[in-house]
């Protein structure tokens, strides 16, 4: 393909992961337990929404844990974007029983379920939880809606590390096992530029 004839519209999406809750914080694994953000995270939404003030978003897309809408929404108020999108798909990944302690703690409480899940940890799952196979079926699903909805246009899509991680993987064409071998930094940039025939990553963790 020369690029130079290229003609398909391209969609910037600009990922930015939810600013720091106090979970993150003390290192627990919480994926669907609501937590807001706290002093430091509602200062690092402030300045991210700085940094984004400098592009033209036509849309902001977010998850419906308060986590990401409360980053969106200080994202929203900085660039004067007056609706955002809630997408289901965005939603982080179910950690079932073991949310709200760590994986030392997970060890020590459930040793058969976490071994199990070691087994296999894209495919199995926490106790009551999700695996990322099926956090990659969102992930896809979503990835469809933005090649329908948004195509061309500019949009913020605020958002979890392992949702983004995915996204990352699957433009890449690259196999799940990696998911663990991306790190996505609170209120940090990822920026793709994605058509239908195409993608590009063009920073990962601007800060």
């Amino acid at each position: 393909m020369d690029t130079l004839d290229y003609k398909e519209p391209i969609t910037k999406i600009y990922f930015v992961r939810h600013g720091q809750t106090n979970a993150n914080k003390q290192g627990l694994i919480f994926g669907r337990l609501d937590w807001d953000l706290n002093t430091e995270g509602v200062n690092e939404a402030k300045r991210v929404a700085s940094r984004l003030s400098e592009i033209k978003a036509d849309h902001i897309i977010a998850s419906p844990l308060v986590r990401a809408t409360h980053t969106a929404k200080i994202i929203a108020r900085k660039l004067k974007i007056k609706k955002i999108v809630i997408d289901k798909n965005l939603i982080e990944k179910s950690e079932g029983k073991w949310e709200g302690k760590n994986y030392w703690k997970v060890r020590t409480e459930d040793p058969k379920g976490y071994q199990n899940w070691l087994k296999n940890p894209y495919k199995n799952k926490p106790p009551g939880g999700e695996s990322v196979v099926e956090l990659n079926n969102r992930t896809k699903k979503f990835y469809k809606t933005i090649l329908k909805k948004y195509s061309g246009k500019n949009i913020i899509v605020v958002g979890h590390s392992g949702p983004i991680r995915l996204f990352l993987l699957n433009i890449l064409n690259s196999e799940i096992n990696k998911f663990w071998h991306l790190k996505i930094e609170n209120a940090s940039v990822t920026e793709i530029h994605l058509s239908k025939k195409h993608a590009m990553v063009w920073t990962v963790n601007r800060k």
